[in-house]
């Protein structure tokens, strides 16, 4: 044993993991429905996505008011893609894509604190459904970009990414399927990998959820005491899901995002 590491077999792992591991386990004794749904919500949204929808599931289902559960959702959510700081450098969405989602962050917190949150959840699943579909065919639309050459102009790219960070400060659930969506048609990675798609996705994530936390923080609406029991076992959650989208098959990766979002879109639909 060393001052930093713990010795386990002939490899050693950071200290860091097992205090990491107790707290999380404190933080199931405390609340386990609220720590196990951040655990879950951490690795969908990282390795697919749609993990917000367990969170916000889970919180309702306890009789915790729907905006309330949102906004208190969204404030444990950057905790989710934490793992994505250190893809910042190898996956950069583009600083401008990353303001204009950002900005329209800001747009749809602001909406939502003068509009019933309800008008705008009603259309969620009209979104996801779509947003599912264009993943499935995403390996035909690439060929197609390929041969023809048409993706999405500068002006359709800010629009796109603008209307992702909207819809992120409106309903969040579906927002990593939708950014996913409109990345891969953008000039800059209409031929990028799933895998490259969803981790330079994660980083754009990871800017507009902090945002958003920053905004829902300001505005009151959420439950400081479930986001702190839920913020470890969230962060954990996000760091095995950025390691699992470098190993598991591009099929299991599509799948995973096409099954949240419309079991996502379907239980917002009949709920």
């Amino acid at each position: 044993m060393t001052a930093t590491r713990i010795r386990v077999g002939a490899q050693g792992i950071p200290i860091a993991v097992p205090v990491l591991i107790v707290a999380v386990l404190v933080a199931g004794l405390v609340n386990p429905v609220a720590a196990g749904a951040a655990l879950v919500t951490g690795m969908l949204n990282t390795a697919s996505g749609g993990g917000a929808i367990v969170t916000f599931l889970a919180l309702t289902a306890t009789g915790m008011p729907a905006l309330t559960a949102h906004a208190t959702s969204q404030l444990v959510t950057p905790a989710s893609f934490l793992g994505a700081s250190s893809l910042v450098k190898a996956y950069q969405p583009g600083l401008a894509a990353l303001l204009t989602g950002c900005l329209g962050t800001l747009i749809g917190v602001a909406v939502l604190t003068i509009v019933p949150p309800s008008t705008f959840r009603s259309a969620a699943p009209f979104v996801l459904v779509p947003a599912a579909i264009l993943v499935m065919v995403q390996e035909p639309v690439k060929r197609f970009v390929q041969r023809t050459g048409h993706t999405l102009g500068p002006g359709g790219t800010y629009v796109s990414v603008l209307l992702c960070g909207v819809y992120a400060g409106l309903v969040g659930v579906g927002t990593g399927t939708l950014a996913l969506v409109v990345l891969g048609l953008t000039p800059g990675f209409a031929n990028a990998s799933l895998r490259d798609l969803l981790r330079t996705r994660n980083v754009l994530l990871l800017g507009m959820a902090l945002l958003v936390a920053v905004a829902f923080a300001i505005t009151g609406l959420a439950s400081w005491s479930l986001a702190a029991a839920m913020v470890l076992p969230g962060a954990v959650g996000g760091w095995i899901g950025t390691r699992l989208v470098g190993r598991l098959p591009v099929p299991v990766l599509q799948g995973g995002v096409v099954f949240t979002a419309i079991a996502g879109a379907v239980w917002m639909a009949f709920r």
